[in-house]
């Protein structure tokens, strides 16, 4: 596929269909609930909230359950989810594969990840 083919496709989807489409790809990605593993997830959460600066792109969304999408709210996702009886590490490192898919160059560690994180959020707390 070129990218005049990438190009066509995209100004030939109207905006619902595209942004359908979109999350459609998140959800047949991950299958289940990225941090507790329940089956069909049914809402996309923001890795970094939106409250705290975070983005509506692919490497920020992760199809999760509504219940952990509700009870993470705003929280830092690594200080809410390290502390639930459903973490564990390989569900962790499955996060940190899909955000290095998009930040091969920021995220090559998981503590690049969590530096990040807490940056993100100081604004908030110096607020």
């Amino acid at each position: 596929m070129s990218d005049c083919d990438l190009l066509f496709d995209l100004s030939c989807l109207q905006k619902k269909f595209a942004r359908k489409k979109f999350r459609k790809q998140i959800f047949e990605a991950w299958g289940c609930c990225c941090y507790c593993g329940k089956e069909n997830p049914t809402t996309l959460d923001h890795v970094i909230p939106k409250a705290r600066g975070g983005s509506t792109t692919k490497a920020n969304l992760v199809a999760c359950c509504g219940d952990c999408n509700i009870s993470k709210n705003h929280e830092e996702v690594l200080m809410w989810w390290r502390s639930k009886p459903f973490w564990t590490i390989e569900r962790e490192q499955n996060l940190f594969l899909w955000l290095a898919k998009y930040h091969p160059i920021t995220l090559e560690r998981e503590e690049k990840f969590e530096a990040m994180l807490r940056l993100r959020s100081l604004p908030q707390a110096l607020a």
